[in-house]
């Protein structure tokens, strides 16, 4: 394990805050919660009934997260002697566990996304986070969290969840780098600058790089296209449209900016300059990771595992970050969040899972998760300069560049109905115009009446 670790003794205090007051320092970066907990009194050193208890804990029915919910267990269990009835369960959760309460058969702790708590948000099935969780955990979940992470379980002015990571699938350009070698120098000197910058310098370099890097047959058909983004269409998008001045839609004011100027201009970047304008890309039968891994493409835009999993079929692929709109600047992106832990209100042991998510504030319970697929994105902002995401592979590069610009992400927001349908009307219209079949003037205009549309619909059937 990497550092911090937190006595039982003190997690033990943790769990008593409401007796003894006490608060998990480990949780700040400054020391660990050893060196600031200060002298132990008889009262703190109670286990305030949570040692040797029992509680459920529903996930999904995965074994890279089954994994991970059996190393968290096992070691809130060595700090508290509470133990975990591990129950996984199939996609969707949330589903699941508005079933389970109406049957009296709630789980005491959830790992379901925040973007898909929308349904039990609705029928108010969790617990805020703020004096159950953050209080007693002596955190600010602003600072000790990445913005698109905790952005995810914040909703209605409350936090809902811990979450564990922060799935940026929007912001990585991943390069076969075998291809750049064999291109020359000149492409070589575009590699090596975003290399160096950790993103493309300009969306002109990109689309440089991938007509250098395509190829075609003696008659001059394309046998390698130069690059291709679909797949996950909507967060590259609204992150471009970020970039360029002008989120995606506006919580506060209820109001939608699909057919904006600066909604317009993201997806010409995105879609129509290199399909119609330069002749790089296409569209294909398959999403961009596939057809870069399947080489059919030389550039994919947007999966930030494009690396990873191109080194299990060693196939040469790296990945730096999406370019700026403007150069000089920094990029900035937008997200969809990640998977996290909440309490049901009608759980039977509600100390208890609170307890897991006060436990789920520490930097150790943060790291055991993020390790995940050998390093997932994090939610929390120290874990990001931990030992799983240093080397110099291929690989461990491509998820340090990825890691580093989750400061510079946001989740795609709240209020504007259900997640699912959203991602369904923006990747309708951005496919419609990958194919031909609309303008971009007329697919943002499709995308601003259909939001509205399901916006409206969505408050109704709230009221």
């Amino acid at each position: 394990m990497n550092q911090r670790r937190i006595s039982r003794r003190s997690f033990l205090r943790l769990s008593g805050a409401a007796i003894a007051g006490g608060a998990l320092a480990a949780c700040a970066p400054a020391a660990p919660a050893q060196e600031s907990m200060g002298e132990e009194s008889a009262a703190a050193e109670q286990p305030a009934g949570i040692e040797g208890r029992t509680y459920t804990f529903w996930g999904l029915q995965y074994d890279p997260h089954v994994e991970r919910y059996h190393m968290l267990a096992d070691a809130f269990e060595e700090e508290t002697g509470a133990q975990a009835v591990i129950e996984p369960q199939g996609w969707p959760l949330e589903t699941k566990v508005i079933s389970a309460m109406a049957a009296g058969t709630v789980p005491d702790v959830t790992c379901i996304m925040g973007k898909q708590l929308v349904p039990l948000l609705e029928q108010g099935a969790l617990i805020p986070m703020a004096e159950a969780v953050f209080e007693p955990a002596g955190i600010d979940p602003d600072e000790f969290f990445n913005p698109g992470a905790i952005g995810a379980f914040f909703y209605d002015g409350n936090h809902w969840g811990i979450p564990v990571e922060d799935n940026n699938v929007g912001q990585a350009v991943g390069v076969r780098t075998d291809w750049v070698a064999e291109a020359g120098d000149e492409a070589g000197a575009i590699w090596s600058q975003g290399q160096e910058l950790g993103w493309f310098d300009s969306f002109e370099s990109v689309w440089q790089l991938a007509e250098m890097l395509q190829q075609t047959d003696d008659a001059g058909n394309v046998t390698v296209w130069g690059m291709n983004g679909q797949g996950w269409d909507n967060r590259t998008w609204m992150g471009i449209m970020r970039d360029l001045g002008q989120h995606w839609w506006d919580p506060d004011n209820q109001e939608f900016f699909l057919n904006s100027e600066e909604a317009m201009e993201a997806l010409r970047l995105y879609v129509d300059v290199p399909i119609f304008e330069r002749g790089i890309e296409t569209h294909l039968d398959m999403h961009h990771m596939n057809a870069l891994l399947a080489g059919r493409v030389a550039i994919g835009v947007g999966n930030n595992a494009m690396a990873g999993e191109a080194a299990k079929i060693d196939v040469q692929v790296e990945s730096v970050a999406r370019p700026p709109t403007t150069p000089g600047q920094d990029p900035l992106f937008v997200g969809e969040g990640g998977w996290g832990f909440e309490v049901p209100k009608q759980a039977e042991n509600q100390d208890i899972g609170t307890a897991f998510l006060q436990f789920m504030c520490t930097y150790d319970a943060q790291y055991i998760f993020a390790g995940i697929y050998g390093g997932t994105m994090p939610a929390a902002v120290e874990v990001m300069y931990s030992d799983i995401y240093q080397g110099d592979d291929p690989v461990k590069s491509s998820v340090r560049r990825d890691v580093l610009v989750l400061p510079k992400t946001v989740y795609y927001g709240w209020g504007f109905g259900i997640p699912s349908e959203m991602e369904r009307i923006t990747s309708t219209a951005i496919t419609q115009v990958r194919t031909g079949e609309l303008q971009i003037a007329e697919a943002c205009e499709q995308m601003q009446v259909e939001m509205v549309q399901h916006h409206a619909q969505w408050l109704e059937a709230q009221s």
